[in-house]
């Protein structure tokens, strides 16, 4: 039992590895305000990369902005495990969520950026 036990802690660990930038884990701290509104209901994700996952209205509205090109975008698909890990089908995302030409502003605790509806979102993370 130990050996299989270990043996599934070292694949996870490999599978980790080299999905890091698939990747989101939920940051408990993270905080969202749009138009300087607290969002109460917003989850906030980070992965390896400092890339940010926003997850608002139960999900339904979903936003990545990616330290690559930091362009707002939208997976076109996410699979999440009850709001602790999300994990997206490739490395990176399409913009188009938000105004292509509308580049985000990001630093290590901090991402701001312009929704499609003209809102403007600020994250603060950790």
């Amino acid at each position: 039992m130990r050996r299989f036990i270990l043996l599934t802690v070292i694949v996870l660990i490999a599978l980790a590895a080299i999905y890091h930038d698939r990747l989101f884990l939920r940051d408990p701290l993270g905080k969202v305000e749009r138009n300087g509104a607290s969002v109460p209901d917003a989850r906030v994700f980070i992965n390896y990369s400092n890339d940010i996952l926003v997850q608002e209205d139960s999900g339904r509205r979903m936003f990545i902005v990616q330290n690559v090109n930091r362009l707002p975008g939208s997976p076109d698909r996410l699979t999440c495990i009850q709001g602790m890990l999300c994990i997206t089908p490739s490395d990176q995302v399409v913009p188009g969520a938000a105004d292509p030409g509308k580049e985000a502003v990001m630093s290590n605790r901090e991402v701001s950026f312009t929704d499609p509806l003209g809102s403007q979102v600020h994250v603060k993370i950790r």
